[in-house]
């Protein structure tokens, strides 16, 4: 029975070049390819993918939150995380939102297949070079709360859109509600982390992985 699979990746070489690979492999169907977190989610909704394969880097809505609503949307479908060098406190966030599994980008591809395999199979996986990391993330408090604990879903989203170099207008008109809601949340994240302005909140966002330099 083939495995149907889903690809969220910010740049589209990386999500070309994963659609190739999956295609060329036997018992795996490519359904829908995303650029973002936010598209991600409808497709995922709409789809039902058994397996989704996901950056860690991804605009518009983070990689744990696209996967705790992509899980919440359809909990059948598993979340396989491409990680880089991501900081303890993502993997554990992501994990925590509901991953099954985290990739190192620079597996090769038969560790790509075992990992699809493995989360078809229902089972979890970690890449050999990350499960230290990834243990420790899991088993240990973090030094300091990060914004996967500090802010709410909406309030992420919102100081990552900021950080990205959207407008409270812009972001109340992509997420479907008031400008005064936007500034609510906005107010909320700034005073809950103790920031003054826009730089602050970009130089969070980037510190925290919730958007790019």
């Amino acid at each position: 029975m083939r495995t149907r699979l889903m690809v969220i990746a910010r740049h589209q070489l990386l999500r070309e070049a994963l659609a190739s690979l999956i295609q060329e492999q036997g018992g795996q169907e490519l359904v829908a390819q995303a650029g973002d977190g936010q598209e991600a989610v409808r497709l995922a909704s709409r789809l039902r993918p058994e397996v989704v394969l996901m950056d860690m880097e991804l605009p518009g809505l983070n990689c744990v939150d696209t996967t705790q609503r992509i899980v919440a949307a359809s909990p059948s479908t598993r979340v396989l995380c491409l990680a880089d060098e991501e900081p303890p406190h993502r993997m554990r966030a992501a994990l925590d939102a509901g991953a099954s599994g985290i990739l190192a980008k620079d597996s090769g591809v038969d560790e790509l297949v075992r990992a699809i395999g493995a989360l078809g199979r229902r089972q979890f996986y970690l890449s050999p070079s990350l499960t230290e990391a990834a243990v420790i993330a899991c088993a240990q408090p973090t030094a300091a709360p990060s914004a996967f604990v500090r802010l709410t879903p909406k309030e992420r989203e919102i100081v990552q859109l900021l950080a990205e170099g959207l407008s409270t207008k812009h972001i109340a008109a992509q997420l479907g509600v008031s400008q005064k809601t936007v500034a609510s949340h906005r107010e909320h994240a700034v005073n809950k982390l103790g920031l003054r302005g826009l730089a602050d909140i970009t130089r969070y966002a980037i510190r925290e992985g919730l958007a790019r330099p």
